[in-house]
């Protein structure tokens, strides 16, 4: 059991730094400080999904959006 527990804790380190890492290559301007912060409050408090409506992209802060340029922003851009 204790074996299986070191196995999880090892697992769950390592998507918390690809998160991290996905977490600043999206938005390059938050420190490792404000994102150590957002997984901390992840982990404190995970979101009550009974009640959460069907749109996942609300609970995405406005600063982790979609960096995607349209095609018509590319084109204003030349």
């Amino acid at each position: 059991m204790e074996k299986n527990q070191n196995n999880l804790t090892s697992k769950l380190d390592g998507l918390t730094n690809l998160i991290k890492t996905f977490l600043q290559q999206v938005n390059p301007g938050m420190s490792a400080e404000q994102v150590q912060v957002m997984i901390e409050a992840a982990q404190q408090s995970p979101p009550d999904t009974s009640s959460a409506p069907n749109d996942t992209r609300r609970s995405i802060p406005p600063s982790l959006g979609s960096n995607h340029v349209s095609k018509d922003m590319e084109e204003d851009m030349m």
